[in-house]
């Protein structure tokens, strides 16, 4: 009787440190952004010691990515969840490579596909990809299908699942569709950016999803905006610039989700390009993607009164490889839960097939950036690897 009591503990011990080993692991996930058949794919990778990855499974998607795009932070995107257990993948295409777009969804409890959600029959995201955001809430999910310029919401349901719910079609000042976007961390609002460079608000309904549009926007300085993100306070949102000389643009959203007039600052660091911006956990760093340089650059920045510190940037040197084994640097994103959010992980799309990669560079305060021996890490499945998310995310 004891050996079997002894028994079912010994059971009992082993699953909870296996369940507990698994909760423990930290993921880096990407849209291989694949358009050739058999199609588009999502890759994970483990994090390990000193934030080195190790590719752990690729999962096809059921649709089809662009096979080149545009390296702005929402197109070809990957949203991992701060409510569901869930990553989202976006694809140009459904499973036959034709319009609608879907939204891919990934169980991570599992690492296996939950389905794949087409959009509405007019939803193609063949121009520049489909970008994604959820609310905070876990409750919606937006799809921003670049070629139709609508912008798609679904309903979060159990097990990752999507329902679609309403869309919108929404262009900017000049007609351009979304390049970038973000829900405020107090989930009423949504912010985007357009190709054109102007920028837009959105409230969102809490109840329905439904989308309304607040205003849309010029940017002061004729900047030409496109990745989006958020403070933590809903205060502040920064834009990152498709400018050669590094440039994000500031703007003050109001409580009512309307934005106030843009404070462009210009000549942050040394890189090239900046369409791609990040805050670190603790918002006291900027980190933007110098995306035709090869470099990323960070940024000190006041969360309390919006202000980025050009003189104190630094920026790293160029990352290994650029120029010969990859051609653009796509979006960057924190690993860390606190502080500087270090290492940060970025895209390196190639334009060769398996020859996409991520680098791994290393945060030190006050303001050092380096790349880890470890770095690049090889994507096997993707060539034109613009976009990655992390797992767990980052809690803004």
């Amino acid at each position: 009787m004891k050996s079997l009591k002894l028994l079912f503990t010994l059971a009992a011990f082993a699953t909870l440190f296996t369940a507990t080993t698994f909760a423990q692991t930290r993921y880096v996930i990407t849209n291989d952004n694949n358009f050739d058949s058999p199609g588009n794919s999502a890759s994970i990778f483990a994090v390990g010691s000193g934030g080195a990855l190790s590719q752990v499974t690729t999962i096809p998607t059921g649709g089809y990515g662009s096979g080149s795009g545009y390296f702005g932070a929402a197109m070809v995107s990957v949203l991992r969840s701060k409510t569901h257990n869930c990553a989202y993948i976006g694809d140009i295409y459904g499973k036959y490579g034709v319009p609608p777009g879907d939204v891919a969804a990934i169980d991570i409890s599992t690492l296996t596909l939950a389905g794949s959600f087409p959009g509405f029959p007019v939803d193609n995201g063949n121009l520049d990809g489909v970008g994604l955001a959820e609310n905070p809430s876990g409750t919606f999910l937006f799809a921003a299908y670049s070629s139709s310029a609508t912008i798609t919401t679904y309903q979060q349901l159990a097990g990752c699942k999507l329902k679609r719910v309403s869309e919108v079609i929404t262009v900017g000042a000049g007609y351009g569709s979304v390049d970038g976007m973000k829900v405020t961390p107090n989930g009423n609002f949504l912010i985007l950016a357009y190709s054109d460079g102007s920028l837009g608000s959105y409230k969102i309904d809490a109840t329905t999803g439904a989308l309304t549009l607040i205003n849309r926007y010029l940017v002061a300085d004729g900047g030409l905006a496109s990745g989006v993100d958020i403070t933590s306070d809903s205060k502040w949102a920064l834009f990152g610039d498709a400018s050669t000389i590094p440039t994000v643009e500031v703007a003050p959203i109001g409580s009512d989700g309307s934005l106030g007039q843009t404070i462009g600052y210009a000549g942050i660091g040394t890189g090239v390009n900046s369409n791609n911006v990040w805050l670190s956990p603790d918002e006291t760093l900027l980190y933007i993607s110098n995306n035709k340089s090869g470099q990323i650059t960070a940024a000190p920045f006041d969360p309390a009164t919006g202000v980025i510190n050009i003189a104190k940037s630094c920026t790293s040197a160029v990352l290994k490889g650029y120029g010969s084994n990859w051609l653009t640097l796509g979006g960057v994103v924190s690993s860390g839960a606190a502080g500087t959010g270090s290492p940060l992980y970025a895209s390196e799309p190639s334009g060769t097939p398996t020859a996409g990669g991520i680098a791994i560079v290393d945060v030190k305060k006050p303001c050092t950036l380096t790349e880890t021996p470890a770095s690049p890490a090889q994507d096997s499945a993707s060539g034109w690897l613009l976009s990655i998310g992390v797992d767990p995310p980052r809690s803004f």
